[in-house]
C-alpha cells in the first residue's frame, strides 16, 4: 500500500512537518528534574525522534507549583534560564532537534483535578465546590486568572528561551480549560459563564498572552477533548466553535476526547475493545470550523488507518500517543515499505494503568513512582532504555521454547552479536500467544505475536522447530550460554472431579464446549476466556474465591473489561469456593453454604505453573544458564519480554 498522504509534508506556523506523524505529548517534562528518572526520559524522547516522527511533543509541564503541579515533580523556576533545571529541560529540545523532528513542549493547569499537597492552599476551578474526597475548590476571581495566564506566559518564553520551536496547550480532558468551557462545570452567572462566548474568555485570555509571549513565528497548539463523553458535556460542534474563535491566534489543533477522571468509559485513553480511531469523527467536525491543520489521536495503530484518515479529510495529520512507545519506528517502518513489521500497540495500560488521584486505588505504585515508569511498554522493552550495544565477543547461544520471552531474548542477543539457535517443540513459533489466532478480542496482540515471529526470521538466527530441548540437543550445539523459556501449563489444584474437565487454554485449541458454560476461576485468564465464549454465542457463569473478577488485573485494563464483560451478561460469582466439579456442574460453598451450579461444560482457569526446569538445568552442567518467561514466574507478557531482554543483555 502507498501512503502518498501520511508521507507528504505540511506546513505549520514556518516549520515544515516531514511527514503528517507526531508523536504526542508524553514524557511528563519534569519528571526529568529528578536524577533517577532523567536518562529513561531521554531515551524515551530520542527514540521517538530518531524513528521518523515529523514533530515530538513534551507532555505535561505545569505552569507553577502552587495550584498546578498535580503530581509532585521537582521544582522548577521559569523565569531562570541560567538554573540547572533550564539545562535539564532545554537537553529534550536538543535531543528531538539531532533526530532531525520539531521540538514543542505541553503547558498544563489541571484546575479542579489537582489535591493539595502539604502547605498548599486549595485547588481553583471556575466555580467553588468540594470534591468526592472532600477537598475545596475554590472559584477563580479575576486577579487568579490574571496571575495563571501570567504562569503560562512565562512558562512558554522559558520554554521557547531553552530552545523549543513550540508550545501547546492542554486545554482538554477535564482540565482547567475544559471546566471552564463545559456547561456542566461552569455554572457561572458573570461574565465568564453562561454563553460559550462567555465560557471561552479565561482560555482566549491564557492563548493571547501565550502567543505575546512567544511571538508569531513559534508553533502554538492546542490539544482539545473533541468531546466530553458525558451527556451535557462539550460536543464536538462546541469545540470547533472554541477553536474558530481562536481564528489567528493558534497554529494547529490536536483533536483528543474525554475526561481525566473517567477515562475508559468517555474514551480519554481507549481499550482494546474499543475501535480504533475513537476521536476521527469529532476531529472531522472540528476541522470544518478552523483553518488551521487538524489532528487527531486516539487509538491509531497502523499506517493503513492513518492513510485513509488524511486521504479522506478528516484530519491533516495523525498523534500517535501509545504506539510511539509501542514502536517508536512507525514512521521509519512505514516510509522504507515495512508497515508488515511495526509492532502495533495492544492497548493494554501497562504504559499508563491509570491514576490513584482519580480513583484507580489498586494501582502497585504511588503517584511518583507511577510517573516516572509511565511510558514502559509490555511488548517493547527496549523502551526508556540505554541502546542495546554489541557484546564483547560473539557467542553461540541456546534458546530452548519459542514463545514471547524466547524470541524476545533471540532477537536481543542477535542484535549484540551473538550467533542464535532458537528451538521449539511444536511446529510453530508463539507459544501460548497462538491463542490470539482465535480470540476475538485480540487483533492487536495476534499482530504482535505475528511480528515477533517475522523478527525472528529476519534476524538470521536459526530456528528449529519439532525439535525438544534435551541434554542431547545441548552436546550437539554446544553452546556457550543456554537460555530456558519453555513456559507454564494450567495449574490443577486438588478439587474433586478436576481431572474430568478442560481448562481455558484448551477452549484456543479446537475444543468446543456447550452452550451454557461454567468457568472455575475467574481470574485474568478466566475472565478474558469468558468473554472470548461470550462472545461467540455462549452464557458463561464464573465462579472466583476472592471478592472480585480480574483481580490479578487493576486499572484502567481491569475497568475496561469488567465494562465489557457487563455488555455481554456475563455472571460472577465472587467470594464462592469450588468443592467439586463434575462434567457439567460444580458444588460451591458461599459463606458457608453449599450449592450446585449446572450447565453444559465445565471449564477451569486456576493459574499457571511453571514448566520443571530442572532436567535442563542439569544438562546444562557448567555452561551458563538463564531461567525466563513463565517457566520462572507466570506472568503477563510485559514481565516475559522483559526477561527474554534482559538475560540477552547478560550474555
Amino acid at each position: 500500500m502507498e501512503y502518498k498522504n501520511l508521507l507528504s509534508p505540511i506546513k505549520i506556523n514556518k516549520y515544515t512537518f516531514k511527514n503528517r506523524i507526531v508523536s504526542a505529548p508524553m514524557v511528563f517534562s519534569l519528571v526529568a528534574l529528578d536524577p533517577r528518572a532523567r536518562e529513561a526520559q531521554y531515551n524515551k524522547i530520542a527514540a521517538r525522534a530518531r524513528g521518523g516522527a515529523a514533530a515530538v511533543y513534551i507532555g505535561e509541564t505545569d505552569v507553577n507549583f502552587t495550584d498546578a503541579n498535580r503530581v509532585p515533580v521537582p521544582y522548577c523556576d521559569f523565569t531562570d534560564c541560567n538554573s540547572e533545571e533550564f539545562k535539564i529541560i532545554s537537553r529534550f529540545a536538543e535531543i528531538i532537534h539531532e533526530n532531525g523532528a520539531v521540538a514543542i513542549i505541553e503547558l498544563s493547569h489541571p484546575g479542579a483535578e489537582k489535591d493539595p499537597f502539604p502547605g498548599q492552599k486549595n485547588p481553583v476551578g471556575p466555580v467553588s465546590f468540594t470534591k468526592p474526597n472532600g477537598v475545596r475548590v475554590e472559584a477563580l476571581d479575576k486577579e487568579g486568572m490574571d496571575r495563571i495566564a501570567g504562569d503560562f506566559a512565562t512558562a512558554a518564553k522559558f520554554m521557547i528561551k531553552a530552545g523549543f520551536d513550540g508550545i501547546i496547550v492542554h486545554a482538554g480532558h477535564g482540565f482547567l480549560f475544559t471546566q471552564f468551557l463545559s456547561p456542566l462545570t461552569n455554572t457561572r452567572t458573570d461574565e465568564y459563564g453562561g454563553t460559550l462566548q462567555n465560557r471561552a474568555k479565561f482560555p482566549i485570555q491564557i492563548m493571547k498572552a501565550i502567543r505575546e509571549a512567544i511571538g508569531p513565528d513559534k508553533i502554538l497548539d492546542i490539544r482539545v477533548s473533541g468531546e466530553d463523553g458525558v451527556p451535557g458535556g462539550i460536543t464536538a460542534h462546541d469545540t470547533g466553535e472554541f477553536c474558530r474563535m481562536l481564528d489567528g491566534i493558534i497554529d494547529s489543533v490536536h483533536v483528543s476526547g474525554g475526561l481525566y477522571y473517567d477515562p475508559v468509559k468517555t474514551h480519554q485513553f481507549s481499550s482494546m475493545y474499543h475501535p480504533h480511531g475513537v476521536n476521527v469523527e469529532a476531529a472531522s467536525i472540528i476541522k470544518k470550523y478552523v483553518n488551521v491543520p487538524v489532528g487527531v489521536i486516539g487509538g491509531i495503530n497502523s499506517p493503513e488507518q492513518s492513510e485513509e484518515i488524511i486521504a479522506s479529510g478528516k484530519a491533516d495529520y495523525v498523534i500517535l500517543g501509545r504506539q510511539m512507545i509501542a514502536d517508536p519506528d512507525f514512521p521509519k517502518k512505514t516510509a522504507e515499505g515495512r508497515a508488515h513489521m511495526i509492532r502495533r500497540c495492544v492497548r493494554c495500560y501497562t504504559c499508563f494503568p491509570g491514576s490513584p488521584e482519580e480513583g484507580y486505588t489498586d494501582l502497585k505504585m504511588d503517584s511518583e513512582e507511577l510517573m516516572a515508569k509511565a511510558g514502559y511498554c509490555a511488548i517493547n522493552p527496549a523502551s526508556g532504555r540505554p541502546d542495546v550495544v554489541p557484546a564483547e565477543m560473539s557467542r553461540k547461544v541456546l534458546i530452548i521454547g519459542g514463545g514471547v520471552a524466547g524470541m524476545q531474548a533471540a532477537l536481543t542477543a542477535a542484535q549484540r552479536g551473538h550467533k542464535v539457535t532458537l528451538v521449539e517443540q511444536k511446529d510453530r513459533l508463539g507459544g501460548i500467544l497462538n491463542f490470539t489466532d482465535v480470540d476475538v478480542n485480540k487483533e492487536d496482540l495476534r499482530n504482535f505475536k505475528n511480528v515477533l515471529i517475522r523478527e525472528v526470521e529476519e534476524a538470521g538466527i536459526e530456528v528449529r522447530l519439532n525439535t525438544t530441548g534435551d541434554e542431547s540437543l545441548i552436546k550437539e550445539i554446544n553452546p556457550e550460554a543456554i537460555i530456558i523459556a519453555v513456559g507454564a501449563r494450567p495449574a490443577t489444584p486438588p478439587i474433586p472431579g478436576i481431572e474430568n474437565v478442560r481448562s481455558a487454554i484448551d477452549v484456543y485449541s479446537g475444543y468446543e464446549p456447550g452452550k451454557e458454560v461454567i468457568m472455575v476461576g475467574g481470574g485474568l485468564v478466566g475472565s478474558e476466556t469468558a468473554l472470548h465464549l461470550a462472545k461467540t454465542g455462549h452464557r458463561v457463569t464464573i465462579v472466583e474465591m476472592l471478592d472480585r473478577l480480574a483481580d490479578d488485573s487493576y486499572g484502567m485494563y481491569r475497568e475496561a473489561l469488567m465494562l465489557e464483560m457487563d455488555k455481554e451478561n456475563i455472571i460472577g460469582l465472587t467470594n464462592a469456593r469450588c468443592v467439586e466439579i463434575t462434567p457439567n456442574s460444580v458444588r460451591i460453598e458461599v459463606d458457608g453454604v453449599e450449592k450446585r451450579l449446572t450447565g453444559d461444560t465445565v471449564i477451569y482457569a486456576l493459574g499457571m505453573k511453571p514448566v520443571d526446569t530442572t532436567a535442563l538445568k542439569a544438562a546444562a552442567g557448567d555452561i551458563p544458564c538463564y531461567i525466563i518467561g513463565d517457566c520462572d514466574q507466570p506472568g503477563k507478557i510485559e514481565t516475559a519480554m522483559k526477561s527474554g531482554y534482559d538475560a540477552a543483555l547478560q550474555i
